[in-house]
């Protein structure tokens, strides 16, 4: 059980710690790069209430984490993407495919443990 309520709960505190840190860095910016970056903001804020909600009844609701592991690998690969036109340099995607690879892992682990124990009922 504490592996499937880690698989929501680390998710979260990442879409909150990628929400707060995309307002921090908002500040002062005056340009057109604004609304869509407080859009995924939201986004992610909104995200990590979803997971949040997630861990009141971790067996009944791991069909959240196969969609939060999708995103994650998507943001993934933007960092590819950022990596192959020069944007991001080397250490952080590689720090970004580690860490993303662990959260993909840790969901896809949850799911599995959320249906032995919804089995075992």
């Amino acid at each position: 059980m504490t592996l499937l309520r880690m698989a929501f709960l680390l998710p979260a505190l990442t879409d909150f710690g990628l929400a707060f840190l995309n307002l921090y860095r908002m500040i002062g910016v005056t340009d057109a790069s604004v609304v869509p970056r407080a859009q995924f903001a939201a986004v992610a804020f909104c995200w990590g209430l979803f997971l949040l909600m997630g861990l009141r009844r971790p067996i009944e609701r791991a069909w959240i984490l196969l969609p939060t592991a999708l995103v994650i690998a998507l943001i993934s690969g933007g960092y590819i993407y950022g990596y192959s036109t020069e944007v991001i340099g080397p250490i952080r995607l590689a720090f970004v495919l580690i860490y993303s690879g662990t959260l993909v892992a840790l969901c896809l682990f949850g799911i599995r443990k959320a249906r032995q124990l919804q089995a075992a009922k």
